[in-house]
């Protein structure tokens, strides 16, 4: 049986046609489905545990963007479920990291119905207060501020939300002292910057880790270095491809475990999760998906 979880605000109302196609597609086929179509996010998260503990759900599939599959996987991730993503967010980082992002509805459907599921990993934020799974990046510092500002505006979108929010968030910020412990390894030292990567991208298909892959057991650690305002102005937009990991104030580390306290806030997906300190952690294999190359 399928469960279809919509959010019916995302991308500008566009993932409720793309439900009602998707189950039209199950009708004709004869097959067994639930709709949440939830007013909030509380009301989805809610309604959605009721149904996985009283349905019997082989899969999951979402409509919306990063935030709904950041909601869904708190709920699946280690169980057989198998989870998909219809991409109607403005991000649609995660249907980006699978290779779905760009497939119409029918494409998708025979995807789900037909093809065999991988198993990729998910990220686990432990604080004092709770742990939270996570598939593509957590953020600190500054693109944490950013991420925080960005969430904000309701115009505009995708990527160009996120460049406004840098730029406003450019001129108050200062380097943070971290202190990590990547695999037992203590490093201290201040940065601009700090994400721990599970998927090559965020933030509407920035390359934040371009080398991230989801399927190894690693977390790729990402650290810039203090900069100049101009300098981190003139870094940025080379997150888009990728090309930042080259610069020289720019370090890359990997692990399986990472602690990381600092004075700051984390966001994972795009959703606030904890202030710090926090540990980050890989759960292999963790996730049931589809994954198409």
């Amino acid at each position: 049986m399928w469960l279809l979880v919509v959010n019916k605000k995302a991308g500008k109302r566009k993932a409720l046609p793309l439900v009602r196609h998707f189950s039209t597609l199950l009708q004709q086929t004869g097959q067994e489905f639930y709709i949440i179509n939830e007013d909030s996010a509380k009301a989805t998260d809610s309604v959605l545990q009721s149904q996985l503990r009283t349905g019997n759900y082989s899969k999951v599939i979402a409509f919306g963007g990063d935030g709904l599959v950041n909601l869904c996987i708190q709920h699946i991730v280690k169980t057989n479920i198998a989870f998909g993503v219809v991409a109607a967010g403005t991000g649609n980082d995660f249907s980006r990291t699978l290779g779905l992002h760009k497939k119409n509805v029918i494409d998708l459907f025979q995807i789900f119905s037909d093809s065999s599921t991988d198993t990729i990993d998910v990220g686990r934020v432990s604080s004092d207060l709770h742990s939270h799974f996570y598939v593509q990046v957590l953020s600190t510092g500054f693109d944490a501020k950013v991420n925080s500002l960005a969430n904000k505006f309701k115009w505009p979108k995708g990527r160009l939300k996120y460049t406004l929010a840098m730029l406003l968030t450019l001129n108050r910020f200062k380097p943070i002292e971290y202190e990590l412990n990547i695999d037992n390894e203590i490093i201290s030292r201040k940065a601009m910057l700090l994400s721990v990567a599970n998927g090559y991208c965020y933030g509407g298909g920035m390359k934040i880790s371009p080398n991230a892959v989801n399927s190894d057991g690693q977390l790729d650690v990402l650290v810039v270095n203090p900069v100049s305002k101009i300098k981190l102005l003139t870094l940025f937009p080379k997150i888009f491809t990728g090309a930042h990991i080259y610069h020289p104030k720019v370090s890359t580390m990997r692990g399986k475990e990472i602690s990381i306290s600092a004075q700051t806030d984390s966001y994972a997906d795009g959703e606030f999760v904890s202030t710090l300190p926090i540990t980050v952690s890989v759960l292999p294999k963790a996730l049931n998906t589809w994954v198409v190359t």
